[in-house]
């Protein structure tokens, strides 16, 4: 058997981390994209039925360098023959993606084919897959696709966005750009040590899997949950559970959601979407308590750099296509996962390294994940996060060096820059004095002004027997803020929740769910002091100051984030659980 050098064990390594790359990027590619030789110059619709003029869409899109659909040139559909009608589009663009506006509401049509013609080749679009949608119903038949519009201006989008053998004239800065990427990742490989547990077993492997999959698709999560709950009920310790009050506390809001479900929402077990999304809450705080260990943490900084790398590496293809940068922020970045979210995840990787890491390994692992933050777009979690690093200024004059270039970075980063921008408008303020907003689409509705007016509207559905008892945490709650916000003039915002986890727990649970949820960091963070818990006080302190910007828990990526995080840091020691990270 022929063996091998531990030089050549490392190219290996890097040759399937190439490969491993190339895939996930090539995989995207092929999900995302359809590629074309000549631009797109129309779309054409052969209806089942005859339409009347009010039932025929119109089309708007975008194209080029741009980002997301352009609203300053619409295309309009004429008859070319009995129930096939054509709209001409521009062919000296290059079409990026396409929609479909249907102006008039309370409209019933159905499309037999929906067919784009580019230069001497014609692509069909499958009726049953559209990218985005907004105030459609579709109804699928064997030969058509019905389409039911409830709203004004209802729409669907093609599910691909188009590219052309042109945008490839120079693949150079695409192969570079990945170059440079592949490199980052190998540094990054080589900081990073394996993690290291005494015993290795099944239930270590299942938490592993767990805690990696909290940030994936949900039927992964799911199934991990299940997974870790099967395995590890012998561990079970209910001595493991009362030690610690805040496990207490955590099963505590759980039961009060039920409890509500079932008496004050009215809704019994008819409809449990809510306790569906609060399980992980006790599952978690019933089988966590007893296999907490604090290395098992190390695993969120692997999780945060590899999914920060996926996400950066389709983002470079996406850079690359449109020529704009535009495409390394927020949601363009993060893609399948909520970019606030994930920036979470990003800023407890980063208060990890910071406690565990020292030297320069440190900074360049810190910078990077900076670098992911700062394409998310969160301005609370970056400022959090910039403050928990500056704090080691005091004793560390070296961190610096690792400031100033994320701070050179922030200024240059243009998306960014105007969210911080944004906020500081004090014009914008006069929006909350207004009785109806007649455009939805208003510039003063920023982040702020926005949960501003989401929290005063929520807590104005309240009466005064509903500080007692919340108004209820099933899906009818929610139609009481879309009425106010319908009213108001917004719009655009229906469906939206507080965007304040304490105003959507007091607003759905009362007095009783707001102090349990409170007591939960707070007494965390009591903890942390009296223990003299460096990563304890953090997180606890960043759960208190993110629950007014967010409905933490409106996701549950958020949920199994948090709680977590939060269980295993209560029930594990802090003291010599690191000591395998690379100083």
């Amino acid at each position: 058997m022929k063996n091998f050098s531990p030089i050549s064990q490392i190219k290996i390594k890097h040759h399937f981390l190439f490969l491993l790359m190339a895939i996930v990027v090539c995989y995207y590619v092929f999900n995302q994209y359809y590629l074309l030789s000549n631009p797109i110059k129309s779309i054409e619709l052969v209806f089942s039925d005859k339409v009347t003029k009010e039932e025929i869409p119109i089309v708007y899109i975008s194209s080029n360098k741009e980002s997301e659909i352009s609203f300053t040139k619409v295309y309009r559909f004429h008859n070319t023959e009995n129930l096939v009608y054509q709209s001409l589009l521009d062919d000296k663009k290059k079409l990026r993606k396409l929609r479909l506006y249907f102006p008039h509401p309370n409209k019933t049509v159905g499309i037999k084919s929906i067919r784009l013609k580019s230069g001497n080749d014609e692509i069909s679009i499958l009726l049953k897959k559209f990218k985005k949608s907004a105030g459609i119903k579709f109804i699928e038949r064997p030969n058509e696709l019905k389409l039911e519009t409830h709203i004004v201006n209802g729409y669907f989008e093609l599910p691909e966005t188009y590219i052309y053998k042109s945008d490839f004239i120079n693949i150079y800065q695409l192969v570079l750009s990945f170059f440079v990427l592949w490199v980052l990742i190998i540094i990054v490989l080589k900081i990073l040590n394996p993690i290291e547990f005494e015993v290795f077993c099944i239930g270590n492997l299942s938490m592993i899997l767990f805690l990696l999959s909290i940030f994936l698709p949900a039927p992964i999560y799911n199934i991990t949950l299940i997974i870790i709950a099967v395995l590890n009920i012998k561990n079970i310790s209910w001595i493991a559970i009362k030690s610690q009050k805040t496990n207490i506390l955590i099963l505590g809001l759980f039961t009060i959601y039920l409890l509500n479900n079932l008496f004050v929402s009215g809704e019994s077990f008819n409809e449990l979407s809510t306790i569906e999304r609060f399980l992980p809450l006790i599952i978690l705080g019933i089988v966590l308590p007893g296999i907490s260990n604090r290395k098992f943490l190390s695993l969120f900084p692997y999780s945060a750099l590899c999914i920060g790398f996926w996400l950066l590496s389709t983002s470079v293809f996406d850079v690359y296509i449109h020529q704009n940068f535009k495409f390394l922020s927020f949601d363009f970045f993060t893609k399948y996962l909520h970019p606030v979210y994930f920036s979470y995840l990003l800023f407890f990787s980063i208060c990890f390294i910071d406690l565990n890491y020292k030297g320069k390994h440190k900074y360049i692992l810190e910078f990077i994940l900076f670098m992911f933050l700062i394409f998310c777009g969160s301005k609370m979690v970056f400022l959090f996060s910039l403050m928990v690093i500056t704090i080691n200024f005091i004793k560390n004059i070296k961190v610096l060096f690792l400031i100033f270039p994320i701070l050179i970075v922030v200024f240059m980063f243009s998306p960014i820059k105007n969210r911080f921008n944004e906020v500081l408008k004090i014009d914008d303020f006069t929006i909350l004095n207004e009785k109806h907003i007649e455009n939805p689409y208003d510039t003063r509705i920023n982040g702020l002004t926005l949960r501003l007016i989401l929290w005063r509207e929520t807590l104005e559905t309240m009466r005064f027997k509903d500080f007692f008892f919340g108004k209820g945490v099933s899906k009818e709650t929610n139609h009481l803020l879309n009425a106010r916000l319908e009213k108001l003039g917004l719009k655009e915002h229906i469906g939206f929740n507080p965007h304040n986890q304490y105003v959507d727990t007091f607003w759905r649970t009362g007095f009783l769910g707001f102090f349990v949820l409170i007591a939960i960091p707070l007494y965390s963070f009591v903890l942390g002091l009296r223990n003299k818990d460096k990563l304890l006080i953090q997180f606890s302190l960043f759960m208190i100051a993110v629950m007014f910007s967010e409905s933490i828990f409106g996701r549950v990526n958020g949920i199994y984030f948090f709680t977590t995080v939060m269980l295993i840091l209560i029930n594990s020691s802090q003291l010599h659980e690191n000591r395998n990270i690379r100083n």
